[in-house]
């Protein structure tokens, strides 16, 4: 009997030290904001890349590493990108990785492998707060799903400032989605880009012409048979809730920075939306402004001076810009419109002032700790304005204060506007 409980000891302790091998060991979370992306180049490649103007274009031969939380990585594709910031010393970058990075995704409560993301450099974003703005609030009306966060980049351990990363929205919604198809909205409607799922390149004129199936039916209907149209091919309350928010944080520039990308509603392939690229809010005027190359050309040729302008063309209304042909058809539209408005007055209650605290106490945490990093801060100089850490404190607080003091504003023409619709 004592033999047969030895061995039955045994084999249960066998067991147990089996079972225990097999389990994986706890380990920290990498928190990215605190490591660093450090990019191993030439030393001709650091000063191209740093003296370079006004192209884009891939670092190759070698292609750069990454060395991050103690790893090396290699790099499949280094692109300097960007519309604009190409013309800056601190350049924004486009990261195909070679071997997937591993990370903590706080929003998600999990770990996930990324491939693509970019590294945006800020320049336009005075004090670092206005893409944290942006993503907060759109995160709040769940129009923000790609994780994002700031960071120290580094070329050969040499800090090139704070940055902002940002998820490829491209692999989030083809591979995370599993979008048929994404597409960027350039001016007067144009595609400015066109990505597809690899599986479904057979229809690919089918989806690239999609977006202009919008603009087409733009002229041609109006009321509920324009508005019903347009549902079916975009999701038009996503599409409005976008509007909302450029409202509430006057986007100045947001034609062509917005993702398209298919997703299925009630059985159907639409548009859905992403926005993008928020480094003009709290603009002082619309882009159309003194700008006609900018305006849509669905209804002939538009031109504005100032406000007066707008105004004498579409009444009064809480749009902050009618530059987009589409934007410029619900503004004049009144039932769109009215449909406009329910969607804002969602949006708008449900950034309250408590909302906006959120948003602004989480940028006041992620990005301060950068504040305290001489070198980080310097590199602003290479930046539109310079910044230092009392003038990121006092423009969070006067914002926080703007957003709070604008919504306010919003609700009481709401109020207005709707009442004089009933």
């Amino acid at each position: 009997m004592k033999i047969r409980e030895l061995a039955g000891f045994l084999l249960l302790s066998i067991l147990v030290l089996f079972i225990q091998g097999c389990t994986k060991e706890p380990r920290d979370a990498t928190d990215p904001e605190k490591e660093g992306f450090n990019f191993m180049v030439t030393e001709a490649q650091r000063q191209f890349i740093n003296e370079s103007r006004g192209e884009r274009y891939h670092i190759t031969d070698p292609v750069p590493e990454l060395h991050f939380a103690g790893g090396i990585y290699a790099i499949d594709r280094f692109e300097i990108r960007g519309d604009n910031t190409v013309n800056f010393e601190r350049k924004g970058f486009g990261i195909n990785m070679g071997r997937n990075i591993l990370l903590h995704n706080p929003l998600e409560q999990a770990e996930r492998k990324y491939e693509e993301f970019k590294l945006l450099a800020m320049v336009y974003d005075y004090t670092y707060i206005e893409n944290s703005t942006a993503a907060g609030l759109l995160r709040e009306v769940g129009l923000w799903p790609v994780y994002s966060f700031f960071t120290e980049v580094k070329l050969n351990g040499h800090t090139q400032g704070l940055y902002h990363f940002i998820e490829d929205p491209v692999e989030y919604f083809i591979e995370q989605r599993q979008a048929t198809f994404v597409v960027r909205r350039g001016y007067d409607h144009v595609v400015k880009s066109f990505f597809m799922n690899p599986d479904s390149w057979q229809n690919e004129e089918k989806y690239y012409n999609l977006l202009d199936k919008i603009y087409s039916v733009l002229p041609e209907y109006s009321g509920r048979q324009l508005y019903d149209t347009l549902s079916y091919y975009i999701d038009m309350e996503q599409y409005f809730t976008k509007l909302s928010i450029d409202l509430l944080i006057k986007n100045g520039d947001y034609t062509d920075e917005i993702f398209f990308y298919s997703t299925i509603r009630d059985g159907r392939e639409i548009l859905g939306v992403f926005p993008w690229d928020y480094d003009d809010i709290f603009a002082g005027q619309p882009h159309e402004i003194g700008n006609d190359w900018a305006t849509g050309t669905v209804f002939g040729t538009r031109e504005y001076f100032s406000m007066d302008d707008i105004v004498a063309d579409v009444g009064s209304k809480l749009l902050y810009s009618i530059e987009d042909d589409l934007d410029y058809k619900i503004a004049r539209d009144s039932m769109i419109y009215q449909q406009y408005l329910k969607t804002l007055r969602t949006v708008i209650e449900k950034i309250d002032a408590a909302a906006i605290d959120k948003v602004f106490d989480y940028t006041y945490d992620h990005i301060n700790p950068f504040y305290s990093n001489d070198s980080i801060v310097k590199q602003s100089r290479f930046d539109v304005d310079e910044t230092d850490y009392n003038l990121f404190v006092t423009n969070l607080s006067e914002k926080r204060q703007m957003l709070k003091d604008r919504r306010i504003w919003i609700v009481q023409e709401l109020d207005k506007q709707q009442n004089r619709l009933k």
